[in-house]
């Protein structure tokens, strides 16, 4: 009978400590899918910004992410010390700017300056000299039908700093333990400093309304995107966390993840509740259209002139109809403090497409939005 009551004992404590290792192993897989899954993919948080409004503004891109060093003879991110011809090397690309912009619906438009120009723009801003050929550049893109300039000034570039192993290395010890991997918990950090600004700008007179600079922020690295195939071999017989870094390999994944944290950061920068306050209080009016399409426009100073500029879609306003409009806007006007607000119905004629409006002041002083209309308004 002792016998017996021992076995039915030594079964239950079986039991139970096999019971306790399936608990840890399976609290082990879900800290593992838990680091894994943490940081959300640049798809679905573009997924969830384009699902906001956009800001009324038709932008035209310029400039370039060309590269600025911190420091004569540092390293950096994207360009090293020895490479003195890295400064014209373009690492965030245009190309990937706009298409970031358009998937993140951040404006109503958005549209690439000609390679061949874009960089002779860019110093003729930075110059802040008024040249001729600036302001030819102004009025063509005044007259592509564009309310506002997006001038990408530069990309300061610093060197990689290794922080070290971060607080989840328990994480990985765990999944090590119970699971014999934990090479995929990001548990080292690097941190690189590179900076990404641009200017929103004027486009009658290329001056500077709003700058925006987008930064990565810490980096986490699991053991397989900072080491070789030796550093992963090595972790079968030593916690992960202990395996040094190959620098070549984290350079790339720095640099990898930079790049994409720069271009969502500058999305989320530019379509931000302060930048669209920014751009309302620093513009000489702003225009805003409500669901019933009614235009609202706030401006410092009284409107002398209104126009309706079809962009997509539809032929030009009828003259007669956009006189009429124009009248409509201009009696609705009322005194809000020092602001002037005028609020009108747009015709019935502009049904679909993009339409650009334009108002100038008394003091000659222009400002435009352009606004997207559904076909069943």
């Amino acid at each position: 009978m002792a016998k017996v009551r021992t076995m039915v004992l030594l079964m239950t404590v079986s039991d139970e400590a096999l019971c306790s290792t399936r608990r840890a192993s399976w609290f082990a897989r879900g800290l593992l899918f838990a680091a894994l899954t943490s940081c959300q993919s640049p798809t679905s948080e573009l997924t969830g910004l384009a699902e906001r409004p956009p800001l009324d503004y038709s932008v035209l891109v310029t400039g370039g992410a060309f590269l600025q060093r911190a420091s004569a003879g540092a390293g950096g991110t994207f360009a090293s010390a020895a490479d003195s011809q890295t400064t014209r090397d373009e690492p965030v690309s245009m190309a990937d700017i706009v298409a970031v912009l358009e998937k993140g619906a951040v404006f109503q438009r958005v549209a690439k300056d000609l390679d061949a120009h874009r960089v002779e723009v860019r110093q003729q801003l930075l110059s802040r000299r008024t040249s001729p050929e600036l302001l030819d550049f102004l009025q063509s893109a005044r007259d592509g039908g564009f309310d506002l300039l997006l001038v990408v000034e530069e990309l300061q570039d610093n060197p990689i700093d290794a922080q070290g192993i971060n607080g989840r290395w328990p994480v990985t010890l765990l999944t090590w333990l119970l699971l014999g991997v934990g090479m995929f918990i990001p548990d080292h950090t690097f941190e690189c400093g590179v900076t990404l600004r641009v200017t929103l700008r004027d486009l009658q007179t290329g001056a500077v309304m709003t700058d925006s600079i987008s930064s990565a922020g810490p980096i986490d690295l699991s053991l397989v995107e900072r080491s070789d195939t030796v550093g992963i071999i090595t972790s079968i017989l030593v916690p992960p966390f202990w395996v040094s870094s190959d620098d070549e390999r984290v350079a790339r994944a720095v640099r990898e993840v930079t790049q994409r944290r720069l271009l969502l950061s500058l999305a989320r920068e530019l379509k931000s509740e302060p930048m669209r306050q920014r751009l309302r209080e620093r513009g000489v009016a702003a225009l805003t259209m409500g669901r019933d399409r009614s235009l609202l426009v706030d401006a410092a100073e009284s409107l002398a002139a209104i126009r309706l500029r079809p962009l997509s879609g539809q032929g030009a306003v009828v003259p007669g109809v956009a006189a009429e409009f124009e009248q409509r806007l201009m009696a609705s006007m009322r005194r809000e403090g020092e602001r002037f607000v005028y609020e009108a119905t747009l015709p019935d004629q502009l049904d679909r497409g993009a339409v650009q409006v334009l108002v100038s002041t008394i003091a000659g002083s222009v400002a435009s939005g352009t606004f997207l209309l559904a076909e069943d308004g």
